[in-house]
């Protein structure tokens, strides 16, 4: 019997790094993932996220309050 769905090729994440070294991501829950993912990695990391101008969202070690 010949099998009805194509299985599911799965690919590695690969973020694009941009000039400056910033990854952006474009959503919010995207960023804060990677936000707590490098804060388990690194446990006196402490990160934030923000939305620039160009409707991406980055990671910053700053206070979101002070910005």
């Amino acid at each position: 019997m010949p099998r009805r769905h194509k299985p599911t090729i799965h690919t590695r994440f690969e973020p694009v790094i941009h000039e400056g070294g910033k990854i952006p991501y474009p959503t919010k829950i995207m960023a804060e993932r990677a936000a707590e993912l490098r804060m388990l990695q690194n446990p006196s990391l402490e990160l934030n996220v923000y939305q620039a101008s160009d409707g991406k969202w980055y990671l910053t070690r700053q206070n979101p309050d002070t910005r």
